[in-house]
């Protein structure tokens, strides 16, 4: 599978190979799940939105004619039951287009226990330090809890937990504080940026839960 048309390897126009060529998949053919699935496979997190009508362009060649029946947790697109042949012509105008978060990991570190630290993010295989700008406690409740480390006490500024190396991820979560990751929340992704190491995200976690 790929994804064609978008402004990374992440989102655009989903395409599979049967074996011979590669073929664009319809939107009515294609759902959540099966975009979650995808994300998976590309290592590309979790979807983030899932656009028909062409959103990333039209196709070329043969349109898949088969319903993508996925669960959700399969590794692979391959791994999904697929429907019988669709009666039904469908055309390069309803060409299924998924975008996905590019988050691949979540953590914190330099503190004195696990459920404390600078946050760290993976994009795309790439571990970085979130710019603090817009972090807030909301944000970092999702992180405690997604690290099985409670809710979140305080979100310390001023980089006490040190500087980090490599880039600074200057996207913005925007999380209602119920998710279950940051991969779940709406995100505006800014890439990296100016954002000094000095003015990286922290959290200060309650710890286990039980």
């Amino acid at each position: 599978v790929r994804l064609v048309g978008g402004n990374s390897p992440c989102s655009g126009r989903v395409e599979i190979h049967d074996g011979t060529q590669w073929k664009t998949v319809c939107d009515s053919d294609f759902g959540p799940k099966a975009a979650d699935v995808v994300c998976r496979e590309l290592q590309c997190g979790a979807a983030l939105s899932v656009p028909g009508a062409a959103h990333f362009g039209e196709g070329v060649g043969p349109m898949w004619d088969r319903e993508l029946q996925c669960a959700g947790n399969e590794s692979f697109l391959v791994f999904c039951p697929m429907g019988s042949p669709r009666n039904q012509p469908c055309t390069h105008t309803d060409a299924a287009g998924v975008t996905c978060t590019q988050f691949t990991g979540f953590r914190l570190v330099n503190g004195s226990t696990a459920c404390e630290g600078r946050v760290e993010v993976r994009v795309l295989g790439t571990w970085g330090s979130l710019c603090a700008s817009r972090w807030d406690v909301l944000d970092a409740h999702v992180l405690c809890r997604h690290l099985d480390c409670g809710f979140a006490e305080s979100i310390p500024r001023g980089g006490p937990f040190g500087r980090g190396t490599g880039p600074v991820w200057r996207d913005s979560f925007h999380c209602a504080g119920t998710e279950a990751h940051l991969g779940q929340c709406p995100v505006t992704a800014l890439g990296a940026s100016p954002c000094s190491h000095e003015n990286n995200a922290a959290v200060i976690c309650s710890g286990e839960c039980w």
